[in-house]
């Protein structure tokens, strides 16, 4: 017998609704990124496409330590939170060239070198254990691969720091497994241009449809429950190419028809006239409302923000304005400057913004992703003239809550 939170997993680890994209070649390219020596690896795309979880299943039953990078400040920070799921002590005392971990109230053992065996507490001369240099030979020694998620959201200089700090380890067979959303592949070697050559990046393409739709077809089979083709077909659609929301469509079903676990006898059924659009909007709220509050609320301003009239009524600073904008491309995942700014010029009556005012909203609007740790929610690319809104979840709540022509 099988139970809906079993099946329908959106945030952890599926077994039964686990989709194998062996067809892409995706998993085998990672194995061999994994096994090949001296050289760091990145694994990149799109946000909440299954990175943790494909990753995870590669590293199988081998020892790793897991860092968010969203919660490493600096490369001390790193190396102190590395050091602690290592367990290296923070201080040392040697006794006549032997060294013991101090405890206190508790005495040690040592040996010293005349071979004497002796029970001693915190004599001899106490000193800081370097705790990147023991945290490196530790996972040396033990084959232990570092895996740092989201490595996109540390401070440049920072990731700079780290990868110097990794770099001669990486040389002497330290396995590094780097994940990123797909457009920060590079910031390992933006970092260290010396990485160049020692560097295997793997790149996850979005999710089809018919990916997708496995999901909801190896779910709904192992809980017996029929569905409508026609609803199944409109969850695809909406899933915004991601599985997480996809898992997430199919788990709110078997909540809404009161499916907990497969029936002994006989099947669920859900019903044709079940209520997508309701269901829709509750997740977008749920999920998107958040991240969307964070942003449009913008950094703190010394001086009262500019409203400017919206055509279909109401007013709105440049933050709001900008986001408006962004759910009326649909939105897209990916957004030129000169779509953004047309789709201004659409929802405003006049005062129409300066090219340096949307330009500098959209620097605001990344630093507040970057740093609130929103899943690079939305990332402005200088160079490039473009917007990218990785999050799937974000998307979602502009699509089903703030574009004008809701769906």
């Amino acid at each position: 017998m099988a139970y809906r939170d079993e099946v329908f997993v959106a945030g952890g680890q599926p077994t039964i609704t686990y989709v194998d994209r062996q067809e892409l070649h995706v998993e085998r390219s990672i194995a061999r990124a994994l096994a090949t020596p001296n050289q760091i690896v990145s694994l990149a795309g799109p946000t909440k496409t299954g990175k943790t979880v494909l990753c995870k299943k590669m590293l199988g039953s081998r020892e790793y330590i897991w860092v968010d990078g969203g919660q490493v400040g600096s490369a001390a920070a790193l190396w102190e939170k590395i050091a602690t799921d290592l367990n290296v002590p923070a201080e040392r005392t040697s006794e006549t060239g032997t060294e013991h971990t101090v405890e206190a109230g508790i005495e040690a053992v040592v040996v010293t070198a005349t071979g004497s065996r002796l029970s001693r507490s915190t004599e001899g001369v106490t000193h800081r254990v370097d705790g990147m240099s023991e945290s490196l030979q530790v996972l040396q020694k033990r084959r232990i691969v570092l895996v740092i998620d989201d490595f996109h959201y540390i401070e440049a200089d920072a990731r700079t720091e780290i990868i110097r700090n990794l770099k001669g380890a990486i040389f002497n067979g330290l396995k590094v497994l780097l994940l990123s959303v797909a457009h920060r592949v590079f910031d390992a070697i933006s970092a260290e241009s010396e990485l160049t050559g020692r560097f295997i990046s793997v790149t996850l393409p979005e999710w089809t449809h018919d990916e997708l739709r496995q999901i909801a077809t190896l779910g709904f089979r192992e809980l017996k429950i029929d569905c409508p083709e026609n609803i199944i077909d409109t969850l695809v659609e909406e899933s915004q190419s991601s599985p997480f929301l996809m898992q997430k469509f199919c788990w709110e079903i078997c909540f809404d028809n009161d499916i907990e676990k497969t029936k002994l006898l006989g099947h669920h059924h859900i019903p044709a006239e079940y209520d997508l659009r309701e269901m829709f909007a509750r997740i977008s709220k749920d999920a998107g409302l958040p991240i969307y509050q964070k942003l449009v609320t913008g950094p703190q301003a010394r001086k009262e923000r500019v409203m400017r009239p919206l055509k279909n009524g109401g007013d709105a600073d440049i933050y709001e304005a900008t986001l408006l904008a962004l759910a009326e491309t649909g939105p897209q995942p990916t957004v030129s400057y000169e779509d953004l700014r047309a789709k201004l010029n659409s929802l405003l009556t006049e005062m129409m913004p300066q090219k340096h005012e949307i330009t500098s909203a959209l620097k605001h609007l990344s630093t507040i992703s970057m740093k609130g740790g929103l899943s690079s929610a939305v990332d402005w690319d200088e160079d490039s003239r473009e917007i990218s809104i990785a999050d799937p979840y974000l998307r979602f709540y502009l699509r089903w809550q703030i574009r004008s022509s809701a769906p």
